[in-house]
């Protein structure tokens, strides 16, 4: 049971969260260790003493929030390369070789100075920290954040971190910036405003004497990493850490191998991402196309979403979302006039791989934006071929009609399926569209395909999202084919009679249930929360949680049942920290029904 830290808010395994200690203390945090360690004037910090000071835990008695911490708020976990280089842990650490240790609400690894620069021994560390201690713990990284490296370390999962290498490259006379560290000596200015660097120049501190410069750009230092820890905390309450993390790890190649390191241990950053938020995704380097939600995405249009029909129609994307709202699909799409509804559509992207029309609404389909030079990389092309493979291997239309231009062309070739392709140069010129629609009406005739209604259009949207969401199977058990349609695009909801089943909210790209539409669907095992035997007023928080799914994640909409009461909200954590923490908000309900 965890009494001292709590969880408030996530972004993968980044968390802001609370120490309730000093009267709350919010995390990530940084624990100055600066003026613990200063010496007397005139005795020379040599390099052997600072050096003392990184790479020993006996560095907490410096460090005031362990030293004043509750008893059994501590554990100690010494990293994987102590014991791939041969080394013993410090003196005073317990060291667990089965990296399972119950009673703490905070975990120092121990020696982490030691794996710097070791990207793999440093992403095994925290993740078999991770996986052996309560969710709601807090990871303690020391003697290893830089302005550089913080945001790297924040968003694989550390809460907190120190001033002890800032103030060590002081030491050493070098000066830290988010771009890396400097001497003075090869400064012409000083490209920073604190007030450190208002105050000074180069070569004034190049003429100081040692300890004056070192009191000054330890001060620089530290100013420097607290500023890219509001940073940090700023892209987590947005969403959006990993697209600052993309950017900051080209400072250093090993926090670049890091990062893709880190993508490939896709099911760590995957069971702790959420499914749908509302924060625009940006795809602005070759890393996100390794990332969780493009991943997640291909991966259930793959296993869970099934079109049925004749002719499938595949079409670039479009800069604007939806695509439909777009200049180049309401084109295409007025070109075809009726024979619009004898077709299934297929849009190819990078990074996303490909999008059923039906599927255009939801997370990240409808929320990313990226690079456009129309030109692909080898890279992007055999993605998203293979995305197109799956698809048509998984599905069995009688035509595949391609109309497309550029290195779409390529893509459609490389999938290894036959197809028609009917445009003629760009797509939206009247050469092309005269083409589509003669393609189009060919097929439509030669297989005698029934078109499907402007409501039927829609219902199979519902059906296409639910399945995307739920699982396979969960839109026919959803929408009854009698079923009435309200509301504008893309702001639908969906009733059968009276009763109101579910809402599309496109702000975050999924459905969002009623309690009736809930009870239709097969949400048990896999989207269920089942608590104790009490009737929830308002928000359901962890101590309450009995059991749940392990497939969900924050996001995603769940069934809260228990023996007095059935609801259901949105989670708000994923399912195996419902079941693991003792602290914050599990689901967030919204419907509530006392049995």
């Amino acid at each position: 049971m965890t009494r001292f830290f709590e969880v408030m808010h996530r972004d993968g395994a980044a968390r802001l969260g609370r120490i309730l200690i000093r009267g709350g203390v919010e995390t990530p945090y940084i624990e100055r260790t600066h003026e613990s360690i200063m010496v007397n004037e005139g005795n020379a910090l040599l390099h052997e003493q600072i050096s003392c000071v990184i790479d020993s835990v006996n560095i907490l008695p410096y460090i005031g929030l362990p030293y004043h911490a509750p008893e059994g708020l501590i554990n100690f976990f010494a990293p994987l390369a102590r014991d791939k280089m041969g080394m013993e842990a410090p003196v005073g650490v317990v060291v667990h070789p089965d990296w399972h240790v119950e009673g703490a609400d905070m975990y120092v690894m121990a020696g982490a100075r030691a794996i710097e620069g070791d990207a793999r021994a440093l992403l095994d560390s925290i993740i078999k920290i991770r996986a052996s201690s309560k969710p709601d713990t807090a990871l303690y990284v020391p003697a290893l954040a830089t302005p550089e490296n913080l945001s790297m370390l924040i968003y694989l999962g550390a809460d907190i971190v120190d001033d002890v290498l800032t103030t060590a490259k002081a030491y050493e006379g070098l000066y830290l910036t988010q771009d890396g560290e400097f001497s003075p000596g090869e400064l012409l200015d000083l490209p920073c405003s604190c007030e450190v660097c208002r105050n000074n120049t180069p070569e004034g501190l190049r003429s100081m004497q040692a300890k004056e410069r070192f009191e000054l750009l330890a001060k620089h230092n530290y100013l420097r990493l607290e500023e890219e820890l509001k940073r940090v905390k700023l892209h987590i309450r947005r969403g959006m850490l990993r697209e600052y993390v993309e950017k900051q790890c080209r400072s250093r190649p090993w926090l670049t191998a890091l990062l893709r390191l880190a993508d490939a241990q896709y099911d760590y950053l995957e069971q702790r991402t959420p499914t749908y938020r509302s924060s625009r995704m940006l795809a602005c380097s070759a890393e996100s196309q390794n990332r969780v939600e493009v991943r997640r995405f291909a991966q259930r249009v793959k296993e869970r979403f099934r079109s049925n029909g004749d002719i499938l129609l595949i079409i670039p994307c479009s800069a604007r979302k939806p695509y439909s709202t777009s200049q180049s699909h309401m084109a295409l799409a007025m070109a075809l006039g009726k024979y619009k509804n004898y077709v299934h559509e297929l849009i190819l992207t990078s990074p996303l791989g490909v999008v059923p029309r039906e599927l255009e609404l939801v997370y990240p389909a409808a929320h990313y934006d990226v690079a456009v030079t129309g030109v692909w990389d080898l890279e992007e092309r055999q993605w998203v071929s293979g995305c197109l493979r799956d698809y048509l291997d998984t599905h069995s239309f009688k035509k595949v009609l391609a109309h497309v231009d550029g290195p779409y062309v390529e893509v459609c070739k490389q999938s290894g399926h036959d197809m028609a392709f009917t445009s003629k140069g760009r797509i939206t010129s009247d050469e092309s569209l005269l083409s589509l629609v003669e393609h189009v009406r060919a097929a439509v005739e030669e297989l005698g395909t029934r078109p499907r209604s402007a409501k039927e259009l829609i219902l199979d949207m519902f059906r296409g999202m639910a399945d995307y969401q739920f699982g396979a199977g969960n839109g026919e058990l959803l929408v009854p084919g009698d079923a009435i349609v309200k509301g504008k695009y893309p702001r639908y909801m969906l009733f059968d009679g009276r009763e109101q089943l579910c809402s599309i909210s496109p702000d975050y790209g999924s459905l969002s249930l009623t309690l009736e539409g809930a009870k239709r669907m097969r949400l048990e095992p896999d989207y269920e929360v089942t608590i104790g035997d009490f009737v929830p007023k308002g928000s359901i928080l962890a101590p309450g949680v009995i059991g749940a799914s392990l497939q969900i994640r924050p996001g995603d909409d769940v069934l809260v049942k228990g023996p007095r009461a059935i609801g259901v909200g949105k989670a708000k954590m994923s399912g195996y920290e419902m079941v693991g923490s003792t602290r914050g908000m599990a689901v967030e309900l919204r419907h509530v029904e006392r049995l």
